[in-house]
């Protein structure tokens, strides 16, 4: 996450550059308005993966789980931003979406009976499933603006 993450914000910050010395095409808008974007939610996943509890109470665990989660369920619903689509790109956006979604059911379903067995088994478990969602969603918002 943090190379990704890293390298998405010198885009940015670059483009900063561009947009505030009035040197911006519309398409660069768009492309700074998806690294801006891109770069929050990475950002709140190194937060939720982070924060991941150290721990086997499952009450802990399961309040974290809980906004981890709904986070990740929001990025099924989110902004449809980008080019214009014809019915090839419409097409890969849809395919996009649903391994998007079906990696997402997937962790959800081997957290629906997670027990820890060690401390640091859940800690390791969230930053894994964040390893293996994120790359799926950057190939998802890649079909709507590719950076």
């Amino acid at each position: 996450m943090a190379t990704i993450v890293d390298a998405y914000r010198k885009i940015r910050d670059d483009m900063m550059k561009e947009a505030m010395a009035g040197a911006m095409t519309p398409e660069d808008l768009m492309q700074l308005q998806e690294l801006m974007y891109r770069t929050n939610i990475l950002e709140t996943c190194t937060c939720l993966c982070k924060s991941a509890p150290v721990t086997t109470d499952v009450r802990v665990m399961g309040y974290h789980y809980k906004l981890t989660d709904a986070y990740l369920m929001c990025l099924l619903k989110e902004r449809c931003i980008g080019e214009p689509d014809d019915e090839k790109k419409k097409a890969q956006r849809e395919t996009a979406l649903e391994n998007l979604r079906q990696v997402i059911q997937d962790r959800r379903k081997r957290f629906s009976s997670f027990k820890a067995e060690t401390q640091e088994q859940y800690k390791k478990e969230i930053l894994g499933m964040f390893n293996t969602v994120l790359p799926v969603w950057i190939q998802y918002r890649d079909c709507y603006t590719a950076i």
